[in-house]
């Protein structure tokens, strides 16, 4: 496969000071990670029509109070593959309470979500992907 400049949508959901964030792994680097809830943006699809996609296929939830905030270029290596992706970032609230802090992706695998402040992320230290996104925090 020839590689590719891929678009993809994140989405901070902030909630009484915690953002939503989650859990990865890379096997290559034996590295926990976090990030944002998203995915991919289909060919011919606005970002925002992607990000409320991907929440509500992800975590069973619509979201409210959507607004762009930047978009990052991230240049990336994932279990031993490179990866280059223009990222927009949202920031939204859900429409409801979250019930479950386990979320699915498009191909089943689940994950867990934490819900944390941006204390307990830098005490958890874990990285924040995309690249940028941790600086963000601050300014939502």
């Amino acid at each position: 496969m020839a590689a590719h400049i891929r678009t993809k949508v994140r989405c901070l959901i902030k909630q009484q000071g915690q953002f939503l964030l989650a859990e990865g792994y890379d096997p290559t680097k034996n590295q926990h990670y976090l990030m944002p809830l998203g995915g991919s943006v289909d060919f011919g699809e606005r970002s925002e029509a992607a990000i409320r996609r991907e929440v509500l296929e992800e975590i069973g939830h619509e979201i409210q109070n959507l607004r762009l905030l930047q978009v990052i270029e991230n240049v990336f290596t994932f279990d031993g593959v490179a990866g280059h992706e223009i990222v927009f970032v949202y920031q939204a609230e859900l429409n409801a309470p979250l019930l479950h802090l386990r979320g699915v992706e498009s191909n089943g695998v689940e994950f867990n979500l934490r819900w944390l402040s941006r204390e307990e992320i830098r005490k958890l230290a874990w990285p924040v992907f995309p690249e940028g996104l941790l600086e963000m925090l601050p300014i939502v």
